[in-house]
């Protein structure tokens, strides 16, 4: 009986030692769940938080830069409206050449004049409409190649002409080309040609990322084997959340998430930062070009990274060391002698 006692005795207390254990390892199972689910809302919250100042961050650049572009386009329509003028003020030039042509044509009638005086009126207004067409496009379209061409044309109507009387208008044609080829060799048209383009690259680009992260091994010690399972579903997790977050740190500290959704506002902003800057270009504000340029090379430096980023970042450096802002000179003297010489 008392064996049979003993017996009993020990089996209890081994079932109770079981539950124990069982009891122990349920709490360290409960534990670890929690600590994970810990550590999953914290890093989505950190997530949601660096993405929500970097979105609305960029919201605030793109509506600072669409203010630059709507102040820029009235100053586009205010050129536009000034070529206007030009383009009404060559028609009533245009319809004045043909009023000329009529009364030439009624002097032949009636005094029958000769071959060389027809000659010499027509050559005169086209000489005049000549010097018309290059002081408009050098003032209003600050297109020197154009202006230059224009007087050109007249020296060698005036050449052709070869009247002594005439010699002064072909001095002074001489002195508006030569103020002309002061001015540096600008080419507006394919430097606004070369923003275009570099816009429509935009979304070649490569967006940075940031350092590779780690786990630090040197101090941990190695698992037992009933938690190698929720170890394996964190780094799981952190896995995940890493493909949704792209991390850029710079050398002074600052960093960047951005999401996925979140690389349209990037490419966007760029390409407000060189619309802005070939409409500066365009009407020529030399402070809002460079402004521009400069604030789009930040962007391309700190954002982005890879060859086509890099050929990108050498085309706008050297835009940006171009002078843009230019004093167009006086070229009415030549006009304004052919002028009083017809009256």
């Amino acid at each position: 009986m008392d064996s049979m006692a003993n017996n009993d005795q020990k089996q209890q207390i081994d079932d109770n030692v079981q539950e124990a254990e069982i009891v122990n390892v349920e709490a360290k199972q409960q534990s670890a769940n929690r600590w994970l689910w810990l550590a999953i809302v914290l890093l989505l919250i950190i997530s949601a938080l660096s993405s929500g100042w970097l979105y609305w961050q960029l919201q605030q650049n793109q509506q600072l830069q669409q203010q630059q572009i709507t102040v820029l386009s009235t100053d586009n329509e205010t050129l536009a409206d000034a070529l206007q003028q030009s383009q009404n003020q060559l028609g009533n030039a245009e319809q004045k050449q043909q009023q000329i042509a009529e009364q030439l044509s009624e002097l032949v009638a009636r005094e029958k004049l000769s071959s060389a005086d027809i000659k010499r009126t027509w050559a005169l207004q086209e000489i005049d409409y000549l010097l018309n067409i290059a002081n408009q496009r050098a003032l209003l379209a600050h297109d020197i190649a154009g202006a230059r061409q224009a007087l050109e044309m007249a020296d060698e109507q005036l050449e052709a002409l070869s009247d002594y009387r005439l010699h002064p208008l072909r001095a002074l044609i001489a002195e508006d080309m030569m103020a002309l080829d002061a001015l540096a060799d600008l080419d507006i048209a394919g430097m606004a040609l070369q923003l275009q383009v570099a816009a429509k690259r935009i979304n070649q680009l490569r967006v940075a990322k940031g350092p590779e992260v780690t786990a630090d091994t040197t101090s941990e010690v190695a698992a037992p084997a009933n938690e190698a399972s929720w170890q394996q579903a964190v780094n799981d997790v952190w896995q995940q959340i890493r493909s949704l977050v792209v991390i850029r740190h710079d050398q002074s500290g600052e960093s960047a998430v951005l999401v996925p959704e979140q690389r349209y506002f990037l490419y966007q902003n760029l390409r407000l930062q060189l619309e802005s800057a070939r409409l500066a270009l365009l009407n020529a504000d030399a402070s809002s070009y460079k402004h521009s340029l400069q604030t789009a090379l930040s962007w391309l430096e700190r954002y982005f990274a890879g060859d086509e980023r890099d050929a990108m970042l050498n085309t706008l450096n050297a835009l940006q060391q171009k002078q843009i802002e230019i004093a167009i000179p006086d070229i009415s003297a030549s006009l304004n002698w052919l002028k009083e010489y017809q009256r």
